[in-house]
C-alpha cells in the first residue's frame, strides 16, 4: 500500500531570468540600431507544463501550489523586505510577474500534482489507477549579472518617472557615467588576469553615484541634466533602490559578468 500511494515528486531543472533584456529593435531612418530594453516578465501555464511533461497522455490537475520567496538584501531593505507569498488552487495562482523590480536570488516554486489515464492510445484510455497520480515541480531563479544590469539602465533611461516628462534615470550625464563604470567592471573581471580590486573599487563607486542620485519627485523641468534630475526613487518607482541592491549582490560574490542570453 505504501509502494502505491507514494508520489515521488518530479523536480525540473531551475530556469534563470532576468529583470531586463536587450531589444532587438529595427534600425533607424539613419540606419544605426537604438539601443532598448524590455522588462523581463515570468509567465507560466500550470497547464501547457503538465502537458508538455506528459506528451499526448490525457491529465487532469489535482493541485497547484506557487510559493515565492524574496530574500534578505542589506541596502534598502524597507523597500524590498525578505518575504514569503505562497499562493493554492490553479484559479488563486498568479501566472504573470513582472521582474523589473525583483531582488537577485528571489525564487518562484511552482508544484503541480496531476492525474493521468492509463498509458493507452488517444482513442481508447481507461480510468486512472489509484497509482497514475504524479507530482512534477518547476523552478524559476532571478539572477543579476553586470550586462543585465546595463540592460536595466537602458530600461530605466526609457521608462517615465509618473506622468511626468522625464525617465527613470533623467540624469544624462549620470546615465553615461554609470554604464561606462559597468563596462569597466566587466573589462576587470573578463582581463586575461582577472582584476577583481579595481573591479571592487568600481562598484563602490556605482554605488556611492548612484546613492547621491536618488530623488522622491520629477524634475520640474525636462532638462537633460543638472538640478533636480536624477534616478527615481518612490513606493512606485524604486528604481535608485533597484540599481543599488543589484549592485550589492554582484559586489559580493562577483559571481557573473556576462550579459544575459
Amino acid at each position: 500500500m505504501a509502494a502505491r500511494s507514494t508520489v515521488v515528486p518530479i523536480v525540473h531543472e531551475t530556469n534563470i531570468v532576468y529583470q531586463a533584456y536587450t531589444f532587438l529593435s529595427p534600425v533607424t531612418a539613419v540606419g544605426i540600431p537604438p539601443t532598448l530594453a524590455v522588462s523581463g516578465v515570468l509567465s507560466f501555464s500550470p497547464a501547457a507544463l503538465v502537458q508538455s511533461a506528459v506528451g499526448q497522455r490525457r491529465i487532469t490537475i489535482k493541485s497547484v501550489v506557487l510559493q515565492k520567496r524574496t530574500p534578505e538584501v542589506i541596502q534598502c531593505a524597507d523597500v524590498f523586505p525578505a518575504r514569503t507569498v505562497s499562493q493554492m488552487g490553479a484559479a488563486n495562482v498568479r501566472l504573470t510577474w513582472p521582474l523589473m523590480y525583483e531582488v537577485p536570488g528571489t525564487t518562484w516554486t511552482l508544484t503541480i500534482v496531476y492525474g493521468t489515464w492509463a498509458a493507452y492510445d488517444d482513442d481508447g484510455p481507461g480510468p486512472n489507477p489509484a497509482g497514475y497520480v504524479h507530482t512534477e515541480v518547476w523552478k524559476w531563479r532571478v539572477e543579476a549579472t553586470f550586462g543585465s544590469m546595463k540592460d536595466l539602465l537602458v530600461l530605466f533611461h526609457q521608462l517615465p518617472f509618473g506622468t511626468s516628462e522625464t525617465p527613470l534615470i533623467s540624469d544624462e550625464v549620470l546615465y553615461s557615467a554609470l554604464q561606462a563604470k559597468l563596462a569597466a567592471i566587466e573589462a576587470a573581471l573578463h582581463s586575461p588576469e582577472p582584476d577583481t580590486v579595481t573591479a571592487g573599487l568600481l562598484v563602490g563607486d556605482f554605488e556611492m553615484e548612484v546613492m547621491d542620485a536618488c530623488i522622491g519627485v520629477p524634475p520640474t523641468k525636462p532638462a537633460p541634466t543638472g538640478p533636480g534630475t536624477g534616478i527615481a526613487n518612490t513606493d512606485e518607482n524604486p528604481a535608485c533602490c533597484k540599481l543599488l541592491v543589484d549592485a550589492e549582490y554582484l559586489g559580493t560574490f562577483f559571481r557573473f559578468c556576462c550579459a544575459p542570453p
